[in-house]
C-alpha cells in the first residue's frame, strides 16, 4: 500500500474528477453507499454497473477512509468509472455486532436499491444505466458476501440481477484454520458461532444450494494476486474445483501480476500495478 501513496497523491487531481454522490440503501449509518459516475459520455446508449465490495476480516472496514488514506476507496471508484463504468461501493454491517446472514443481506439490499433507482445513476454521460445486467466483484471478506447474496437470495422467484461475479481472493472455506489463530474467534464471531462456520462458508453454501439456485448462478472470475500467501491460494483453488464439480462450468481465474492480498486495489489509478484490473474489464465486457 506504501509503495502506492506518492502516485496516487500526485493522481489526486484525476481521482478526484470523477462525480461522487452518496445514497442511503437501508436504516443504518452502515447502510450508505457512493455512486462513481464517468465523465466521458457512453457512445452505445448503455452504461454497464459494477458494485464492488472492499474487504477487512469482517470486522473492518468503510468506503470513505481517512487520511492519509483517503482517496481510498476512491481510487477504484475513479479508475473504473474512467473506464465507463457506474461504480457503486456501499459499506455494510460488521462484525460481531452483525453475525451471519447481516452482511449478505447488506450486499442483497445494495443491488436491490441500484436495480430500482436508475433516476439516481442517470446524468448526461451515463445514459440507460443497465440495472438488469450488474457486475458485483468483492474482495477478501467482500469476495465472501457477494457469493452468500447470490446463493442465499438468488432464486426463481427472487432474482438478483447479476451477470457477472468476480470474486477476489475469498476465504471459501475454514477447513484448516487452528483454533489457536487469533483469527479464529473473529470468524467465529461473523458465522454466530465455530459450529456454524463450516456449513455457512461459502463452500458449505455451495454444496446446499439448489439445483435451481446453481442454474441461475452468473458467470464467475476468480482473482487471485500473485503473492497471495500460500493458504488463500489452495482456498481458492479448492474453491475452483468444487464450483466446477458442483455447476458443470469451469470458472475463469486471473492472478494479479507483482501484488500481494492488500496491493491490487491501491495500485488501481496509480498508473502502475493495474493490468490485472484491464483483464477484469475485459473478462466484463465479453458477451
Amino acid at each position: 500500500m506504501s509503495t502506492f501513496m506518492p502516485l496516487l497523491e500526485a493522481n489526486r487531481n484525476i481521482i478526484q474528477e470523477i462525480p461522487r454522490k452518496t445514497f442511503q440503501y437501508g436504516s443504518t449509518d452502515r447502510h450508505k453507499l457512493d455512486v462513481y459516475y464517468p465523465i466521458t459520455p457512453s457512445s452505445t446508449g448503455k452504461t454497464q454497473i459494477l458494485v464492488w465490495l472492499y474487504g477487512g476480516g469482517f470486522v473492518t472496514g468503510e468506503r470513505q477512509l481517512p487520511a492519509p488514506a483517503d482517496l481510498g476507496y476512491a481510487t477504484v471508484g475513479s479508475f473504473f468509472a474512467h473506464r465507463g463504468f457506474i461504480v457503486i461501493i456501499p459499506d455494510y454491517r460488521l462484525a460481531p455486532s452483525t453475525i451471519f446472514p447481516g452482511a449478505a443481506e447488506d450486499v442483497r439490499d445494495a443491488v436491490l436499491w441500484v436495480k430500482n433507482n436508475p433516476q439516481h445513476l442517470t446524468t448526461s454521460t451515463t445514459p440507460g444505466p443497465t440495472t438488469s445486467g450488474i457486475f458485483l466483484m468483492g474482495h477478501s471478506a467482500g469476495a465472501v458476501h457477494a457469493l452468500a447474496s447470490i446463493l442465499l437470495y438468488q432464486t426463481p422467484g427472487a432474482t438478483l440481477p447479476i451477470t457477472g461475479l468476480i470474486l477476489h481472493a475469498g476465504m471459501h472455506h475454514w477447513d484448516n484454520l487452528d483454533r489457536k489463530n487469533p483469527f479464529f474467534e473473529i470468524v467465529a464471531q461473523h458465522y454466530g458461532g465455530a459450529e456454524h462456520m463450516n456449513e455457512r462458508s461459502s463452500l458449505g453454501l455451495l454444496r446446499a444450494a439448489s439445483a435451481a439456485t446453481l442454474k441461475m448462478l452468473p458467470r464467475i472470475l476468480l482473482v487471485v494476486a500473485e503473492k497471495e500467501p500460500e493458504w488463500v491460494l489452495k482456498i481458492d483453488k479448492d474453491f475452483g474445483r468444487e464450483l466446477e464439480a458442483t455447476t458443470g462450468r469451469k470458472p475463469t481465474s486471473l492472478v494479479a501480476p507483482g501484488h500481494n492480498h492488500i496491493s491490487p486495489y491501491w495500485s488501481l489509478s496509480s498508473g502502475q500495478g493495474e493490468s490485472w484490473a484491464g483483464e477484469v474489464i475485459a473478462w466484463m465486457k465479453l458477451e
